[in-house]
């Protein structure tokens, strides 16, 4: 499984976002505001005054697009050079040129660049009215800027025209080049925050969703300096090595390195090193990870002052820059110094990956004391948050968990403040209980982890998850537990579950489901914003009136934001089923039928999980017979018998029948009673189907013959989660007036479509093109059709089948949608992010986009399908891939489909064939889908040479009809 991402906190990129006059208290909606005319993209702007100066607000831009203060400055050129120096750590400028404004008043202007971003800006200072005036902002409202300096100085009333300029004439080539609404830097702005909050609070999908947002708006600006796209192209290179999509990151990455030498932020160098060792932990690649890291150390050291590298602190108001806590800091330093702490953290988190604890110590250490150093900077509490979880994982690695349970403590309180309701307060919290040694604070801990988490509707992992289900069981609380054992998810689920709810969000479907869930991600975001203002005002000491108007306000938001979960249900019905959702105990057994079971299994890599079997009204729990390692090695002893689909290996008969003990002995009995199985998989288990486990002794250790299959007790159907059960049996059947529609034997993908669609990972072209023409599949189709009585108009094969034939069909009117074509999951080809299903290219290229039927393409279908049936050759093959056919599953159940029936390793598509056509066979003589494959199934094992497993066992169906 792949390791949990080294994420980096991104107050080092994002604490300059705002503008400089973002720190003013005027705001667009103050009162007299005086009209100063448009800027050349035809956004208005107002004056509103402030002090010894104003602010001009353009367009619909909520910050002031410039500002203008009166200064203490002998001359022009003077005031340009001190604006200059203060600016430097927002804006890169060339120097001051001498120029006129305003009918002939001296002036000094300033080419400029923001430096993240690039953005095109100012700056300018100009004698008017016996004083010198200082004017910064964006390049369009250079004219507004100085229109507000002759109405600040009394040389221009507010409805006088506009006097000569020499200034704007000098900048006209640039302002018309470079013309851009004030607006889209408002909303450039405003993505990047989205994308910074998403990341620290781990949503790594939601920012790569917003950055790509960002990096697509400032790719439109004209003009725009493509070194300032830097700081978006590396963070979203991030946020895709934190999914896993590694191809995509290094792509990302090295274009990130063109442009860093060049890129107006001195933190450039230094971001690339620390984001490319990130990267490379991610991978795995530890030895290059920390050289990396340490590389951005450097650079980072060299931009921070020496008393801050010591710890040691400056006198407030000893030179330039802003207030961080006592200490007088540039802005650049406040962020290097950020930078810093972050690269060492991220040494020590991969050094005790490495097991070198004794050097993760002094990494986490020389952490600390940095750390001390920055404890006024923007996310300080996020930065202490990761640095105590550092530490309490570095102590609990070493056994000394009263530290750790300290370290953890710290680390939960700070998450609390900085991302609250967030998944890391969530599972700080499940790794401190983790530490402690049962009772009630483990119980308490779990009860508010799990409380989170179903908020968020997100999960975690079963390590972490473990100890809440022995707290809760020890307890008496089954209950409880079974709710918590289903937030158990691995990191592949995670990412393509965010990865299906982004694209929702996108509204490709449907609008109205889009503004739901985007209302909803606005109201949680608000409500964080309210815990965090909360926070700030106990920090800072506020009467108990205040914080009673908080209380209030948060009450209303967590109001608003259940009323706008609520709205996604309605809108989006299936939306729980794609997502993390939980359902109780309760749900569960009402929704079950006499005689039905379900079983749910946790497995941690490390310990031993736990069993829960619901059944005619009772739930049943018991340990794991084996840990996580056992488990997943007696898988694959299991797989390596059928996973070639020959049925020439031998089956080894022995660990199928450990298998079934170690998952189900401890819940023998009401097993026992049951007429059929919903098995709820997880980890290794989801790469099996179950009915190919061992119910008794086998008579011959390494062979199938006379064993006794749980398929052969009772008709089993699987599901990616229990609430899966519970909102597929709210659904009736089908009413589609058609039976059945098939797609299929798709023409071969041309090697020159493949690599187009893939350049940056040639070798999963070449893997794209390399699959063969399925001879069965025509065949299967025609019988399949005949079956169901439907005519030769419900075939689309070869080149008719494409993913745009299958958008553009009417699916809600047929009850069974059939898919007879190669199947393919990210394990099969790493170039891809989810599961697709292939069909053939447009008959003119230029790629292979019309070849790949994703899980982004089901979600925007519209089905009412009893069955959907693929029976592709590895729809569903391989441990980490069972994961993306969960999630395939859950895509499908989104679109409208009841049931969907896989195959989970290679299988003659000949025996495919025959299987499907029989299971449909009995599904129109009224068998539910399950019923009908284990008939299927149990025919295919009668005929000769079709007894071995391999050959009738990796059938599944998922679903609950």
């Amino acid at each position: 499984m792949r390791k949990a991402p080294l994420f980096l906190l991104l107050a080092l990129a994002g604490c300059t976002l705002p503008p400089p006059s973002a720190l003013v208290a005027t705001s667009a909606g103050s009162a007299a505001m005086l009209d100063l005319g448009q800027t050349p993209a035809g956004d208005a702007c107002r004056l509103a005054r402030s002090g010894n100066g104003g602010d001009v607000f353009c367009g619909d831009w909520t910050a002031p697009s410039a500002r203008i203060r009166s200064v203490a400055a002998p001359d022009a050129m003077a005031g340009a050079t001190s604006l200059s120096a203060a600016l430097a750590s927002q804006l890169d400028c060339a120097a001051p040129r001498a120029t006129r404004v305003l009918g002939g008043q001296p002036a000094a202007l300033l080419e400029c660049r923001r430096r993240v971003g690039g953005w095109p800006a100012f700056a300018m200072a100009a004698e008017s009215g016996g004083r010198v005036w200082q004017a910064d902002g964006v390049l369009p409202a250079l004219p507004a800027a100085e229109r507000a300096i002759g109405v600040l100085s009394g040389r221009l009333g507010a409805e006088a025209a506009p006097l000569p300029s020499d200034a704007i004439d000098q900048m006209a080539a640039r302002l018309a080049r470079e013309a851009f609404a004030t607006g889209d830097l408002g909303r450039f702005e405003q993505l990047m925050a989205v994308g910074r909050d998403a990341n620290q609070a781990e949503r790594f999908v939601a920012a790569e969703t917003a950055y790509r947002a960002a990096l697509a708006l400032q790719e439109r600006v004209p003009g725009a300096d493509p070194s300032g796209r830097f700081t978006p192209l590396v963070l979203l290179a991030l946020q895709l090595s934190n999914q896993g999509r590694y191809p995509e990151a290094e792509a990302l990455l090295a274009r990130a390195a063109e442009l860093a030498p060049r890129a107006a932020d001195p933190m450039a160098p230094a971001m690339l090193a620390h984001y490319q060792g990130l990267h490379a932990a991610n991978r795995g690649q530890y030895a290059a990870a920390l050289e990396r890291l340490e590389r951005g150390a450097v650079l980072y050291t060299a931009l921070v002052p020496p008393e801050l590298r010591s710890g040691r602190i400056a006198p407030a108001g000893s030179g330039p820059g802003f207030d961080l806590g006592g200490l007088a800091v540039d802005p650049i330093a406040s962020r290097a110094l950020v930078g810093l702490v972050e690269a060492r953290r991220n040494r020590a988190a991969v050094l005790r990956r490495q097991g070198r604890y004794a050097e993760s110590a002094a990494e986490a250490e020389a952490a600390q004391s940095l750390a001390r150093a920055a404890q006024g900077a923007e996310g300080a509490d996020l930065i202490a948050a990761r640095l105590a979880r550092t530490d309490g994982a570095a102590a609990a690695g070493i056994g000394r968990l009263a530290s750790a349970d300290a370290s953890f403590a710290r680390a939960a309180a700070r998450f609390a403040r900085g991302v609250p309701r967030s998944r890391p307060y969530a599972e700080t919290l499940l790794l401190r209980a983790a530490q402690r040694q049962g009772g009630t604070p483990v119980a308490a801990l779990c009860e508010e982890a799990v409380r989170v988490l179903r908020a968020l509707r997100e999960g975690t992992t079963a390590e972490r998850i473990a100890p809440c289900l022995d707290a809760f069981i020890a307890q008496g609380a089954t209950g409880a537990a079974f709710e918590a054992a289903q937030l158990a998810q691995g990191s592949v689920t995670t990412t393509q579950i965010a990865s299906a709810a982004a694209r929702l969000t996108a509204g490709a479907r449907d609008p109205a489901v889009a503004a739901a869930l985007r209302a909803k991600d606005e109201a949680e975001r608000a409500l964080v914003q309210l815990y965090r203002a909360r926070d700030a005002a106990v920090a800072e000491g506020a009467p108990a009136a205040e914080l009673a108007a908080f209380d209030r306000r948060i009450g209303q938001g967590a109001e608003e934001a259940a009323q706008a979960d609520a709205i996604v249900q309605a809108a989006a019905p299936g939306f729980a089923q794609l997502v993390q959702s939980v359902a109780s105990a309760e749900e569960v057994l009402a929704a079950l039928r006499p005689g039905e079971a379900l079983a749910l299994s946790t497995i941690p890599p490390q310990g031993r999980g736990w069993s829960f079997v619901l059944l005619d009204g009772a739930i049943t729990a018991a340990p794991l017979g084996a840990d996580g390692a056992e488990v997943a090695a007696l898988v694959a002893r299991v797989r390596a018998g059928v996973e070639d689909g020959s049925g020439r290996q031998a089956f080894d008969a022995s660990a199928a029948h450990e298998l079934y003990r170690a998952l189900f002995a401890g819940v023998a009995a009401p097993l026992g009673r049951a007429t059929a199985l919903v098995a709820v998989a997880e980890g290794p288990m989801l790469s099996l189907p179950y009915g190919i486990l061992v119910t008794a002794p086998p008579p011959q250790p390494r062979s199938h013959v006379g064993a006794a299959f749980l398929l052969d007790r009772l008709p089993i159907s699987h599901l990616p989660a229990p609430a899966s059960l519970v909102a597929l049996r709210r659904v009736a059947p089908s009413q589609a007036p058609r039976p059945w529609i098939g797609f299929g034997a798709p023409r071969p993908v041309p090697a020159s479509f493949a690599a187009r669609s893939f350049p940056a990972a040639p070798e999963c072209g070449q893997g794209l093109a390399s699959l063969e023409a399925l001879r069965g599949a025509e065949v299967e189709l025609q019988a399949a059709a005949l079956v169901t009585g439907s005519p030769a108009t419900a075939r689309r094969t070869g080149a008719a089948f494409t993913a745009a034939a299958v958008r553009q069909a009417d699916l809600r009117s047929y009850r069974t949608v059939h898919f007879a074509t190669h199947g393919v999951l990210p394990s099969d080809l790493a170039c891809l992010t989810e599961p697709a299903i292939i069909a053939s290219t447009a008959a003119a290229g230029p790629d292979a986009a019309q070849a790949l039927i994703t899980s982004g393409t089901i979600l925007d279908l519209e089905l009412d399908a009893n069955l959907v049936l693929l029976s592709a050759c590895n729809s569903g093959g391989g441990i980490a891939a069972g994961e993306s056919l969960s999630t395939l599953a859950r895509a499908f159940f989104f679109a409208g489909a009841r049931s969907l029936m896989v195959t989970h390793w290679y299988v003659d598509d000949i025996a495919a064939a025959r299987v499907g056509v029989l299971t449909l066979e009995a599904m129109q003589n009224g068998d539910a889908p399950a019923v009908a494959l284990r008939k299927a199934q149990l025919a295919q094992k009668q005929v000769g040479g079709g007894t071995h497993p391999a050959e009738w066992a990796p059938f599944a169906v998922l679903g609950a009809l």
